[in-house]
């Protein structure tokens, strides 16, 4: 588990995140094993205690697919919708940060941000 130190690391790249992308809906950080680290999103419109445990388990599932397919490991998967944009993308081995937006444009900004922002969780963690 991490601690209150290392959770306020993770609270404070997602507001710089949000302060560097507008386009950034909500944001989750979870452990691989589903467990719930962090959150913010710009309105409480989402249950991002449930998306911690289903981005950890859709980043499961890429890694498996991905060393079936004997290409690697998955560094990302995203998720294209009628109403947005869903990335999910692995920090370290043991965190998964999960982004959204709602702008349907918006993927190469929510990726770029997305991979800045797991750089540097990586680095401080």
């Amino acid at each position: 588990m991490l601690s209150s130190a290392q959770i306020a690391q993770l609270e404070l790249q997602l507001n710089k995140l949000f302060d560097q992308c507008q386009v950034v809906t909500a944001a989750v950080v979870a452990t691989i094993d589903g467990h719930f680290c962090a959150q913010k999103q710009r309105a409480n419109t989402y249950s991002l205690e449930r998306l911690a445990t289903m981005g950890s388990t859709l980043m499961s599932l890429g890694d498996t697919i991905t060393a079936e397919l004997k290409m690697g490991g998955c560094d990302n998967v995203i998720s294209e919708n009628r109403e947005g944009i869903v990335v999910f993308m692995h920090v370290g081995r043991d965190l998964v940060l999960v982004t959204l937006t709602t702008q349907k444009n918006a993927l190469g900004m929510l990726l770029s941000h997305t991979r800045r922002c797991v750089e540097e969780l990586t680095k401080t963690l």
